[in-house]
């Protein structure tokens, strides 16, 4: 292998973005607003009007996940952006793939023979198979030249602090194994949200919208979200949640 300090001309492969939040709060609409998308499915809830994978209802099994990826891959077609929705749901079926495969079904161990949920074997196994569709999805964005938009509902995570006590984080719902393969792999990860203000009702503390109804990603992370924008892509701390928005700030 010969090495060169030499700047590569060809132009820079789309931004990877996953985008995290709670159910309702436009993910959706904003993947369906990308450039020419086709969803690929793993949940219901995608309105008509789309290009989708499958055409009706949802993927339910993880070699046919990995299909339409492929599929993408090997078809020539004027798509110019994958979208996952959910990519929460492609991690369950995952689980569930190697659930059966490996411990023929079984979630917790049974005598004699070992469960899906023991000492985690499970989830870090389906973190290598798991891998397999972030592969055909590179494939499609450095190949096809396409963008890859991974929609995800929000979780929470509990993060370690040597410090003081332990604390809690918003993040995509996925594994504490999963969800930091995503988070290394995509050049952004934007939480959707509203800003919200504690206040309290009838003697409750509840959360409520701050100021006017505007709804944001925010890419700044901090100790209560994981967010962030990779060197080369950056963004500002916070958007506007649509995706004109955020092709305005060059991604």
């Amino acid at each position: 292998m010969e090495f060169t300090l030499e700047v590569p001309d060809r132009p820079r492969d789309k931004p990877r973005l996953c985008l995290y939040g709670p159910s309702g709060v436009g993910k959706t609409t904003f993947g369906r607003n990308s450039h020419k998308p086709v969803l690929i499915m793993t949940e219901d809830g995608c309105p008509h009007g789309i290009p989708k994978l499958p055409s009706q209802g949802k993927i339910e099994e993880w070699p046919d996940l990995l299909g339409a990826v492929n599929y993408l891959i090997k078809e020539d077609h004027d798509r110019e952006t994958v979208v996952i929705d959910t990519i929460n749901g492609a991690e369950e079926i995952c689980r569930n793939y190697i659930c059966q495969k490996e411990f023929g079904g079984r979630w917790l161990p049974e005598k004699g023979k070992e469960g899906f949920m023991q000492w985690a074997q499970g989830d870090k196994r389906s973190v290598q198979e798991f891998t397999r569709l972030l592969n055909g999805l590179e494939i499609l964005r450095t190949q096809k030249g396409m963008r890859v938009i991974l929609l995800a509902h929000e979780g929470l995570h509990r993060c370690s602090n040597a410090f003081g006590d332990d604390f809690l984080k918003s993040g995509a719902d996925m594994s504490k194994y999963s969800w930091p393969l995503v988070m290394k792999w995509c050049d952004h990860i934007g939480h959707a949200t509203k800003d919200v203000m504690a206040a309290v009702k009838k003697g409750e503390r509840v959360a409520k919208p701050k100021g006017d109804n505007q709804r944001w990603i925010y890419f700044e992370g901090s100790p209560a979200r994981d967010a962030k924008s990779r060197a080369g892509y950056e963004m500002p701390d916070k958007i506007g949640l649509s995706f004109d928005d955020y092709i305005k700030q060059g991604a």
